[in-house]
């Protein structure tokens, strides 16, 4: 269930998972590792989060790294 923070909103690994297309087992691995194949995301206690934006600006550029 996403979330709300300040003004963000913070999504779970089983969305993020749906969003991308792909098993949350392989999401949760990728996160773990830091893998920038992903958008950047945060541990919350046992639960990984990542900001909506992140995951919308990651599917907007299809998947391209972008220069910091």
């Amino acid at each position: 269930m996403s979330t709300l923070t300040g003004e963000s909103l913070v999504l779970t690994q089983a969305e993020v998972a749906a969003l991308l297309r792909i098993p949350e087992t392989t999401l949760q691995d990728l996160a773990r590792r830091g893998h920038g194949s992903i958008p950047r995301a945060w541990k919350v206690g046992r639960a990984w989060r990542w900001l909506a934006s992140d995951v919308d600006a990651f599917i907007a550029s299809r998947g391209e790294r972008q220069a910091p």
